[in-house]
């Protein structure tokens, strides 16, 4: 079974090893990733399901 820190998708290069803001996403996509595989809730401010409002509009 995997952990938190050890998800990866088979068509993802994103990893769990570090948790990361907003600004240090590249894309919506990777930010969903952070939020939806890795748990970082930290990432939805607003509590919509959806990352980084600025990258993910």
């Amino acid at each position: 079974m995997k952990t938190a820190a050890q998800a990866t998708s088979s068509s993802s290069a994103y990893n769990c090893s570090a948790k990361k803001t907003c600004g240090q996403m590249a894309s919506c996509e990777e930010a969903k990733f952070h939020l939806n595989e890795c748990g970082n809730g930290r990432l939805d401010q607003d509590g919509d399901g959806v990352p980084c409002e600025a990258i993910c509009q």
